[in-house]
Formats: structure tokens, C-alpha cells, sequence
């Protein structure tokens, strides 16, 4: 799976918080034939990942069934979902390397915010 991580430049005087974690935004793209429940599930199991690496989810939120602008792994639609949360900067590549070999997630986008 082919992805990218795209740093945001932080605004003069910005730092991460007291804790050293760093605020992301996940857009994730979910196989079009699960069914809701298999959706519900796979954002839960994401969050909880993120969780169980000292994370924290600030909100997650189905955006639906979209069409996609070209075919990725043969879907031509995939369902939506955009996450918010707080992590420390060295989690990121592990968190990576789970959504890489999640059969369920055919695309995702991991940007940092700050």
C-alpha cells in the first residue's frame, strides 16, 4: 500500500503539548463492501490502537461512502472516515505500519496538525 505522511509547518513560537504528544488528523479509506457494523468496527479498533499507544482519539467521524477520483486495489468507492487525536511524534511510524497491513483500510492519509 502506497502512503503518505505530510508534516504541516508549525506557526513561529508552536510546540508540541506538556506531554510531548502532537495533534493528528487520519483520513482513513474503508473497504466499500463492509457492511456498517464491520465499519463501526474497524474505526473502533483503530481508535483503540491509538489508545493503547498512549494516545488520545478526540473525535472520530464517518464520512460516509464517497467515490474514489481513481480505482485503489480495484474499489471505485470507499467509506470515509476522519479521525482527531493526540499522539507522541515516535508512535506515528508504528501506527503507520498497522494501517499498512490492515486488510479492511485500502487508503489513509496521516497528516500532523500543528
Amino acid at each position: 500500500m502506497v502512503t503518505k505522511t505530510t508534516k504541516v509547518a508549525k506557526p513561529a513560537g508552536a510546540a508540541s503539548s506538556a506531554d510531548g504528544q502532537r495533534n493528528y488528523e487520519l483520513m482513513l479509506v474503508i473497504n466499500p463492501e463492509w457492511t456498517e457494523e464491520k465499519l463501526n468496527t474497524t474505526t473502533a479498533g483503530v481508535s483503540q490502537f491509538i489508545t493503547g499507544m498512549g494516545g488520545n482519539v478526540a473525535e472520530a467521524k464517518a464520512l460516509g461512502k464517497r467515490k474514489l477520483a481513481y480505482p485503489i486495489k480495484h474499489f471505485s468507492e470507499g467509506y470515509y472516515v476522519l479521525l482527531h487525536f493526540k499522539l507522541k511524534s515516535e508512535s506515528s511510524p508504528e501506527l503507520e505500519n498497522r494501517l499498512n497491513i490492515s486488510e479492511e483500510i485500502i487508503r489513509y492519509l496521516l497528516k500532523n496538525v500543528e
